[in-house]
């Protein structure tokens, strides 16, 4: 892909992201409890489309790191998002990955993915919030050129980047879709931290019908023991 496609491509996808991206922060900030199931559904739908812009972005700098001249005449990637790219990259992949993961997972390999998507979430939001403050613009107006169609005329492949946009969000679609029904391995996660002193607390411990039969079993014996037989009344 020619750098001025690429650039069109990584900013129309970059412009995309922004409304879910905005959606899944939301549901953390007003209690990702609360609405799992939304957050479900669009940490899902992200997927496709942040694969295609890591996709897009990675192929500009490797690109212009093996000295490509047509990427090389549009110079370098600025030097602070050079120095966070691989931290963003790694906090995309761990994020996800733990995601998709607390819904597969069990035991010790599920309190790690939840241990390392907490942190994670955190760090790729702040990354990501610093992306858009940089190159919020440059995004709108390269994905605002290929709407244009005069504008879009002038960089060949506008079609190739129009269907790979579509298709990333329809694979997200999809994707968050096909997995509504299994939502409750994620929505039940809730229950799962602490969820027996949870229960227990409020007064929802299954056994504790049985143990307290058991108490009143012992108590009664105890009681029958130490009365012995009545004595008889004289008349």
């Amino acid at each position: 892909m020619n750098p001025d496609g690429n650039q069109r491509l990584t900013g129309a996808i970059g412009a995309l992201l922004l409304v879910p991206i905005a959606i899944e922060a939301a549901t953390i900030v007003l209690g990702v409890h609360t609405f799992m199931s939304l957050h479900v559904f669009v940490g899902l739908l992200l997927i496709p489309p942040v694969l295609l812009k890591l996709v897009s972005a990675g192929w500009r700098f490797m690109r212009y790191y093996t000295r490509v001249d047509d990427y090389m005449l549009h110079g370098p990637p600025q030097v602070a998002m050079r120095v966070l790219a691989p931290v963003l990259v790694a906090a995309t992949v761990v994020l996800f990955a733990s995601g998709v993961a607390m819904g597969f997972l069990h035991g010790h390999a599920l309190s790690l993915a939840r241990s390392l998507h907490g942190p994670a979430s955190v760090v790729w939001l702040a990354l990501v919030g610093v992306h858009v403050l940089v190159y919020a613009k440059r995004a709108f107006v390269d994905a605002a050129a290929d709407v244009v169609p005069a504008e879009r005329r002038r960089v060949r492949g506008a079609t190739v980047r129009a269907s790979l946009v579509a298709a990333a969000l329809v694979a997200g679609i999809v994707a968050g879709a096909a997995f509504v029904p299994a939502q409750h391995r994620w929505i039940d996660l809730q229950h799962g931290h602490h969820g027996d002193l949870n229960r227990r607390a409020r007064g929802g411990d299954p056994l504790r019908p049985l143990r307290a039969a058991s108490v009143r079993g012992a108590r009664a014996g105890a009681r029958a023991r130490g009365s012995g037989p009545s004595p008889a009344r004289v008349p």
